[in-house]
């Protein structure tokens, strides 16, 4: 696991502009209202209106400057228009914390390409347009933060229809291969993998019949919401909420064939 800073963040974002997809509730939310508690000024993205509203009253007892705005990043025009106008009212963009997920919730037999097709438009071609629209800048500045949220599944998929890890594992392949360059230039990358949280999206899958992780590799959305505050903009790439799952990863990588045996059967 990333080595931790100050838990509350200190004073580093005090006055920073912040954007976060996927906020109206989860991991997402609690990220904005987090980063706004620390005094950054948030604008917390999400499709649904209605839930944001109550995002926003939270937003605004924590930062006066923090406000909502209402948008599907499945359509990367529009997101990365939100992106650049946010940078013309409140200045250039600090921190872009790509949250937003969708999860198809079908059954492989059942799944379509309209399925497919929707998982990666908010998955994974929702953050790259994110990340590109704010990398400019940043780079010019030498200094900036982009987080991208994976998922464990990316790195060690389950049985299942495929698509949500495969967007996943795309989603932290683009953001090692830019971390590379973007670095050089004083822009910090982050790959997310958050363990399992009891949000809506978590409890859907055990709903459809996936196991209950083990207590090791679960985590409150607070406390995965913590570990970004406090890690985001070190020198590891990778904020990973559970140990237990790093070791997975190197199991698997040393014994493929024993790791696949028993991960049929799980």
């Amino acid at each position: 696991m990333a080595r931790r800073r100050r838990r509350d963040g200190g004073d580093r974002y005090r006055g920073k502009v912040v954007v976060v997809s996927g906020a109206s509730a989860g991991l997402g939310r609690r990220v904005s209202l987090d980063l706004a508690s620390a005094g950054a000024s948030v604008t917390a993205v999400a499709r649904r209106g209605e839930r944001l509203d109550e995002v926003a009253e939270e937003l605004r007892r924590r930062s006066d400057d923090s406000a909502v705005s209402v948008c599907d990043v499945s359509d990367t025009g529009a997101w990365a228009a939100l992106v650049h106008e946010v940078e013309k009212s409140r200045g250039a963009i600090d921190v872009l914390v790509n949250n937003a997920g969708y999860d198809p919730g079908v059954r492989l037999a059942e799944m379509t390409m309209a399925d497919v097709r929707r998982t990666f438009e908010v998955n994974f071609f929702a953050a790259v347009a994110g990340t590109l629209a704010v990398l400019p800048g940043m780079m010019d500045r030498g200094s900036g933060i982009v987080v991208n949220v994976s998922s464990d599944g990316g790195r060690l998929p389950s049985p299942g229809p495929g698509v949500y890890p495969a967007s996943k594992a795309a989603l932290s392949a683009f953001t090692e291969s830019v971390s590379f360059r973007a670095e050089r230039r004083g822009v910090r990358l982050h790959t997310v993998y958050p363990a399992w949280m009891p949000t809506a999206m978590g409890r859907d899958a055990l709903g459809r019949g996936l196991r209950a992780p083990p207590r090791l590799t679960r985590r409150t959305e607070e406390e995965v919401a913590r570990l970004i505050v406090d890690t985001m903009g070190g020198r590891s790439l990778e904020i990973s909420a559970s140990r237990l799952i790093d070791a997975a990863t190197v199991f698997r990588a040393v014994m493929p064939r024993t790791y696949h045996r028993l991960r049929r059967s799980w």
